[in-house]
């Protein structure tokens, strides 16, 4: 992608290219690539909990267990999720693996017992299968990229039939960790093969330890991940180490950025590669989504905020719930309830439908009215990202087009601005110039980082929208004056 210029945004921008969003959704179809340490277990059994999420297949790769010693393992957890359809196919066995912790992954069972179905002979041609018959799978790599690079390498048109590949390492700038070092040439063969590639790492935050009271968690809860879990951490081997804090999340990381990819803040290596990295992730939220899957109160879906009208914390998505409290306790419950419904109705989080709540909470506020006793004449035009702002006032105030209550100004100049009217006084709110420019830089630089027609773009628009909903107070950021004129 080519960098765009400033002139070019703002064309952009007027011709109203943002009004088809790519919303950030999670993934539903997967075939998994793993090498079968203890971390890979949790991470498969996150994932094969979610019953939104489509597992074509797992290949085993060499790296942690040699492939044959993890079809067993594999095979085992399947049957304990009831899943045995799923085909497992090992692959290619490396010279000179065997890292200090094999033995200790080779002793772990997975499971009680294994179905009666037989893996397949070869990870690549189960790979081959799997992407031909099904329409754009995500490879999700929990070890060496052996057997993708193999795939490609023998048949390069199977490429295209490749969505992305999310992939656990320690580092993508530069290239480092376990992961590649088992395999550098693959890695680096991918690397260069122009196919879109996610690398999710811990980035040794100390907070992803996993302490002691992970298993009282497992021992509280009842559901096929909690027993799942359980049965491998009971095991000696595994329970003296956790009370050691030896455990950090690893691959777990990649299942929560399947399923809650807004918890993760993603870097593009350079403009115009295939690859992005996370620079951060919010790790409590990140822990909270594990929890609840292993209690069985995990909420995923399509739903942009809610999943029904909340009342209860664990109704918001994770990174909603980060800024509830604070922002409830700054702003009220109106603003609150306002900047919900506008991203519900919105149909995502948007930086100006947020602004337009505010800014019809402050307008209620100035005539002392209730909701659905304001007419309103709005300047922001009909096309995004000004018109935005449209559907956070007609939230916030009740003033909406099926009421006829709500008009957009015939003005050849669009702006956050509109006058509100309520017993025949009017007033107007525009938001102030250094807001509107800060919006307007925030979203340029989205757009030069990523481009539109980019999940990213959408990604830093929702937590840009999150920190203005938290931190711009509907108080100070308008420019409010008593209004006697027309429409101009």
């Amino acid at each position: 992608m080519k960098q765009l210029t400033v002139l070019s945004i703002l064309i952009l921008i007027s011709i109203g290219v943002f009004s088809s969003p790519l919303h950030i959704e999670p993934v539903r179809s997967i075939i998994i690539d793993t090498d079968c340490a203890i971390d890979d277990m949790r991470a498969i059994s996150l994932l094969l909990s979610q019953p939104g999420i489509t597992i074509g297949a797992i290949v085993l790769s060499d790296g942690s267990l040699a492939p044959d010693d993890g079809i067993e393992k594999v095979m085992t957890v399947l049957h304990e999720f009831n899943r045995d359809t799923i085909p497992v196919a090992p692959g290619k066995q490396l010279k000179g693996i065997n890292p200090p912790w094999r033995q200790f992954n080779r002793q772990l069972s997975w499971g009680k017992s294994r179905g009666s179905i037989s893996p397949r002979p070869d990870a690549v041609r189960l790979l081959h299968e799997k992407l031909n018959q099904n329409k754009k799978t995500t490879l999700v790599c929990l070890g060496p990229l052996t057997n993708i690079a193999r795939l490609i390498q023998e048949n390069d048109s199977i490429a295209s039939k490749i969505e992305r590949i999310v992939w656990y390492n320690e580092s993508a700038e530069p290239l480092k960790g376990f992961n590649y070092d088992c395999d550098p040439p693959s890695a680096d063969f991918i690397f260069e093969a122009g196919i879109r590639i996610d690398v999710i790492s811990n980035l040794q935050k100390e907070e992803a330890v996993l302490d002691p009271a992970f298993c009282s968690v497992l021992v509280r809860a009842d559901t096929p991940l909690s027993h799942v879990l359980h049965h491998v951490f009971s095991q000696s081997a595994v329970s003296d180490l956790l009370f050691q804090r030896h455990f950090s999340l690893c691959d777990d990381l990649v299942a929560v950025y399947l399923t809650d990819p807004e918890l993760f803040d993603m870097n593009i290596k350079a403009i115009g590669s295939s690859v992005r990295y996370n620079k951060d992730y919010s790790i409590n939220a990140v822990k909270e989504v594990i929890e609840d899957m292993i209690k069985g109160n995990y909420i995923g879906g399509e739903s942009v905020v809610f999943n029904e009208f909340p009342k209860n914390r664990e109704l918001f998505t994770y990174d909603i719930r980060e800024i509830m409290d604070a922002a409830i306790e700054r702003y009220g419950l109106d603003e609150w309830k306002a900047n919900v419904l506008t991203d519900e109705f919105h149909g995502h989080l948007g930086v100006f439908s947020i602004v337009g709540a505010k800014m019809g909470i402050k307008a209620r506020e100035l005539f002392d009215a209730d909701h659905d006793e304001i007419d309103v004449i709005t300047f922001a035009g009909t096309k995004p990202p000004y018109s935005c702002l449209n559907d956070g006032i007609q939230v916030s105030t009740g003033a909406t087009l099926g009421m006829g209550t709500i008009h957009v100004a015939n003005d050849s100049t669009t702006r956050p601005s509109a006058v509100f009217t309520f017993k025949n006084r009017s007033v107007k709110l525009s938001l102030k110039p250094e807001y509107l420019k800060q919006l307007n830089d925030d979203i340029k630089k989205a757009i030069v980082s990523f481009g539109l027609q980019d999940e990213g773009y959408w990604h830093l628009v929702r937590r840009n929208a999150i920190n203005y909903w938290l931190n711009w107070d509907r108080n100070k950021i308008f420019d409010i004056m008593e209004y006697t004129g027309g429409l101009k």
